[in-house]
């Protein structure tokens, strides 16, 4: 039955196992431990779609959490993120005065559910509430308790402009400056570097902690794969396994789609062989083509796209000077939309001079369009 499935091929979702990331968890939970002085106190991660940048902000939270602190977890992608922080704030600053449990608020919560909405907040006096003082007031009253809040944004590459300048002059004031309990993790994809990060006054996100989230080592990936299935009873064989391995390309969405169409193959006796493994690859491939693959192609450019059915030609490896020689520009023109595109999360480095497709199924999608 689908419902003993221990694999969730789903945005956003805590996989079974988190395999590989074991790092950058141990990095945030020191910073809250340690205070507003740990320079991993206000972090960025960025990576390509799929990658685990959400589901590192899941773990976050519950990190936070576990220490009995408030969270708010916001998504830039929702408009009016400034405000949504703001009520969120005032809410959680009253549930604390009222001496009631840490819990999280999301931007569910703020739009609809449990927050109290206001287009401009007002104290009992009429002075309207903006986002440092509601954020200040509640982490004051959190220092004053020996806790913390954690706020974290995903999808910040789509903040507007103006929300980014307020949230990173708010929080770089109350972390940074007044050293209060505020900490701030953010999560986007790799654009982020040649937008928002390009800007002069967007310092605080600048200095922010990195952390680049790359696909999976070959070990992590193994991990990934066959823990889950062996905890709920299954077996997967050696060679299914590899197979699965190199097909995901320590993608982690991917690894989910592999190990949830492998057992789903597999049924009823949960004995995943090669055949069942090659059954779900191609399922995993054609959902990677139609939920990353196909929307990635539809934000490219002219010439991104003819760099990337430049490529298509090869069967492994391209050569950086061979597609230049292809779409007929120079090897320097063509390292710029390397850069591009490896941003975007089509392609990713193979070596010196050379890159591949960050999902394989881009290719045969690719001849077959032409």
């Amino acid at each position: 039955m689908a419902a003993d499935n221990p694999f969730l091929p789903t945005f956003g979702t805590s996989p079974p196992v988190l395999a590989g990331r074991d790092d950058v968890v141990a990095r945030f939970t020191r910073a809250f431990e340690r205070g507003p002085v740990h320079p991993d106190y206000t972090m960025l991660i960025s990576g390509v779609r799929g990658v685990g940048k959400t589901v590192l902000l899941n773990e976050a939270e519950d990190a936070a959490l576990r220490l009995g602190w408030r969270v708010v977890s916001v998504s830039a992608s929702v408009p009016g993120l400034c405000r949504q922080i703001t009520n969120a704030a005032l809410e959680h600053l009253r549930e604390a005065e009222d001496g009631r449990a840490p819990r999280r608020i999301s931007s569910v919560n703020v739009l609809g559910v449990g927050v109290a909405w206001t287009e401009q907040p007002v104290t009992e006096a009429g002075i309207a509430v903006d986002l440092r003082s509601a954020l200040t007031s509640l982490a004051g009253h959190l220092a004053d308790g020996d806790t913390g809040l954690l706020l974290t944004v995903d999808e910040l590459q789509a903040v507007e402009r103006e929300e980014a300048t307020e949230l990173a002059a708010s929080v770089q004031h109350i972390a940074r400056r007044e050293l209060l309990p505020l900490a701030f993790v953010g999560a986007a994809l790799p654009e982020i570097d040649e937008t928002l990060l390009t800007d002069r006054g967007m310092t605080f996100f600048q200095r922010c902690a990195r952390a680049r989230l790359l696909p999976l080592e070959r070990s992590d990936t193994q991990s990934a794969l066959r823990k889950p299935i062996t905890r709920a009873g299954g077996r997967i064989g050696d060679e299914a396994l590899e197979l699965a391995v190199d097909a995901s390309g320590g993608h982690p969405f991917t690894i989910q789609l592999l190990g949830y169409h492998s057992w789903e193959m597999a049924a009823p006796d949960r004995h995943i062989t090669v055949k069942h493994a090659q059954a779900g690859i191609f399922e995993a491939e054609q959902a990677v083509l139609d939920q990353i693959v196909k929307p990635i192609w539809s934000g490219l450019s002219a010439i991104d796209r003819s760099f990337l059915q430049a490529m298509s030609v090869d069967d492994a490896d391209s050569e950086i000077n061979a597609i230049a020689d292809r779409i007929k520009r120079s090897p320097n023109y063509a390292q710029t939309y390397r850069r591009r595109l490896i941003d975007a999360g089509a392609i990713e480095p193979a070596g010196r001079g050379k890159v591949r497709f960050t999902h394989q199924s881009l290719r045969p999608w690719l001849r077959s369009q032409q």
